[in-house]
């Protein structure tokens, strides 16, 4: 048997065990044959912490505890109902939100621009103040070596002239 087939087959039994999970989890008649084997508490004694009338250690519910529990969920279950009904959902507004997030970006904005690599408007400024004075430079530079082609064109010439002057007294110097 090859990895990726152990791979494979591993993945089937994660799947299938999922949609078994899923399925008790979706079918109430499951659910309550599942509660009623499956105890509320892992310890003993953990009924007594919580407040729990004494529970025989077997974990066996009776119909009683059962319905007593529902009803008192049921209860709870209308006093949050209740509790949410009563909150002016026109009050609620997201701007609390968006100032609690500004509040934390601002405070946190430092290390976020150093984790995440950003780019500030002081970087971006100081940027093209560098590009600004490249540039300059550049156009410096460039003037610079057309004068000096210039004065180096003029030289060439000049030196030209006095070279072709030269050749012609030595010939003559030659020739005497």
């Amino acid at each position: 048997m090859d990895a990726i087939e152990a791979v494979a087959i591993l993945i089937l039994v994660v799947a299938i065990f999922i949609l078994v999970y899923y399925y008790l989890l979706n079918s109430p008649s499951s659910m309550d044959k599942l509660k009623n084997i499956v105890p509320e508490s892992a310890d003993a004694h953990m009924d007594e912490v919580l407040g729990k009338n004494n529970v025989d250690s077997s974990y066996d519910l009776s119909k009683e505890d059962v319905l007593g529990d529902k009803e008192e969920s049921e209860s709870m279950g209308k006093r949050i109902k209740v509790k949410l009904s009563d909150i002016d959902g026109s009050t609620i507004n997201t701007s609390a939100f968006s100032h609690k997030l500004d509040a934390f970006l601002d405070q946190k904005s430092d290390q976020l621009i150093k984790d995440w690599s950003l780019a500030t408007t002081n970087d971006l400024d100081n940027l093209q103040a560098k590009f600004d004075e490249t540039t300059n430079n550049v156009d410096t530079l460039e003037k610079n070596f057309n004068e000096f082609k210039q004065s180096s064109e003029e030289f060439q010439k000049i030196t030209g002239e006095r070279l072709d002057d030269l050749d012609k007294r030595i010939e003559s110097l030659e020739n005497k």
